[in-house]
C-alpha cells in the first residue's frame, strides 16, 4: 500500500471556532473510517454533518473500482462478465492511458496478472509461488503472463471496454485510490464547501484553509522499514491547498527472497520489480488521480527519467528521496515544489 503520514493540528479537535465574531462561527467536522482495505481521514468546515453521504459516495466508488469486490465495474470486466465502462471507470481508463503513454509504458493498469503473480494483487497465485514464505515467480511464467500485459491491448470505443486478449486484468491500486478522494472533493465543491482535506489510504486533496486559517500542513513520511502509524517520521512538513497529492515508495510492502528484497513497484515492461535508487516519491497535482498515478510510474522508471518527465509537464512537482552511488540518503524537487516548503 502506498503510504503518505500527514500532520494535520485541525484533527485534533471536531469543532474548531476560528473567527472572534460569534455571528460568523465556522465548525470543522472530521470523519474517519474504513474503506479499500485501508483507511479514510476527512476534515471539512461545514454546517452539517456529511458522513452519511461520505459512506454513500464510498460505497458507490467501490462497486465501480475496487478489485475485492466480485460484482465491480472492474472487476466484471477483469473476468469478461460485462464489458460496460461506467463514469468512474471511463475517467480511470482514460487517465491510465495518457499516463502510460508519458511514462512509456512505466504505468499501465494492466500489470494486474503479474502483480498477483507475485503477490501484490488482491489475487495469490499458486501456480508460481507460495505468497506466505516470500518465494518468487517463476521466470517462464512472468514471461507466459506479459503477453497479456499493455494499454495498446485495449481500447474504449461507445462506453465498452475492447481486450485484444480476454486473460488481460486491471488492477486499480495505484491509480483509484486519487481517484476517489478526487469523488469526495467533487462533491464537496459542488455542495459549495470551502475549507476541506480528504485522505484515504495517503493519497490527499485539500481546499481552502485548515481551523487555523492557514494552509494544509502535510507531513511526507522519512522512508524507514519497518515503520507503521504508531511510529512514523516526518521528513518534511510542507503547506498546501486546492492540490492533489500523493506518494509511493517499496519500504514498507515488500517481497524478501534470501538476501534480496523485491519492492512492490512492478514495472509492468519486464514483470519484475523496479530496481533504482529512489526510495520514495510524493508528487502534487492539481488532481489526486493524475498526481497517484505519476508516483507509481516515477518509482517504477527512477530519477534521472522522473525528472526528465517532471520538467516536461505543466503543473506537476515532485519530492524525491534517493540513494546516491555511495549508498546515503538524498532529497531533490523540482523547483515548483519550493513554494510548498515555505
Amino acid at each position: 500500500m502506498k503510504n503518505l503520514y500527514f500532520l494535520i493540528l485541525s484533527l485534533i479537535v471536531f469543532f474548531v471556532i476560528v473567527s472572534c465574531d460569534n455571528s460568523s462561527k465556522k465548525v470543522y467536522r472530521y470523519y474517519e473510517g474504513p474503506v479499500q482495505g485501508t483507511y479514510f481521514h476527512i476534515t471539512y468546515e461545514w454546517d452539517k454533518d456529511l458522513s452519511s453521504e461520505i459512506d454513500s459516495l464510498l460505497q458507490n466508488f467501490n462497486k465501480s473500482l475496487s478489485n475485492y469486490d466480485s460484482l465491480s465495474v472492474i472487476s466484471k470486466l477483469n473476468y469478461n462478465l460485462s464489458d460496460e465502462v461506467d463514469e468512474l471507470s471511463e475517467k480511470m481508463f482514460k487517465k491510465s492511458f495518457e499516463v502510460y503513454k508519458i511514462t512509456d509504458g512505466a504505468f499501465d493498469i494492466t500489470v494486474a496478472p503479474i502483480a498477483n503473480l507475485w503477490g501484490f494483487g488482491w489475487k495469490k497465485s499458486s501456480d508460481s509461488m507460495k505468497n506466505d514464505n516470500n518465494e518468487i515467480p517463476d521466470s517462464a511464467l512472468i514471461a507466459e503472463t506479459l503477453v497479456y500485459v499493455g494499454m495498446d491491448k485495449v481500447k474504449i470505443k461507445n462506453k465498452k471496454l475492447i481486450k485484444t486478449y480476454p486473460e488481460t486484468m486491471f488492477i486499480s491500486n495505484a491509480i483509484a485510490q486519487g481517484l476517489s478522494v478526487d469523488y469526495v472533493a467533487e462533491y464537496f465543491l459542488k455542495l459549495g464547501l470551502k475549507n476541506f482535506l480528504i485522505e484515504i489510504g495517503g493519497e490527499i486533496y485539500c481546499y481552502g484553509l485548515n481551523s487555523k486559517a492557514e494552509n494544509w500542513k502535510i507531513g511526507i513520511d522519512k522512508p524507514i522499514e519497518g515503520t507503521d502509524y504508531s511510529n512514523r517520521e516526518n521528513q518534511v512538513i510542507i503547506s498546501i491547498s486546492g492540490k492533489g497529492l500523493a506518494t509511493s515508495g517499496n519500504y514498507r510492502k515488500y517481497k524478501q527472497n534470501g538476501n534480496k528484497k523485491y519492492g512492490h513497484s512492478l514495472d509492468p515492461r519486464t514483470g519484475y520489480p523496479a530496481e533504482n535508487s529512489l526510495l520514495s516519491v510524493t508528487v502534487v497535482a492539481d488532481d489526486c488521480m493524475t498526481a497517484d498515478a505519476f508516483a507509481t510510474a516515477f518509482m517504477v522508471v527512477g530519477l534521472e527519467k522522473a525528472l526528465q518527465i517532471i520538467d516536461s509537464l505543466k503543473n506537476i512537482d515532485a519530492y524525491l528521496i534517493f540513494l546516491d552511488q555511495q549508498g546515503k540518503e538524498r532529497v531533490i524537487y523540482s523547483d515548483g515544489f519550493k513554494e510548498y516548503l515555505k
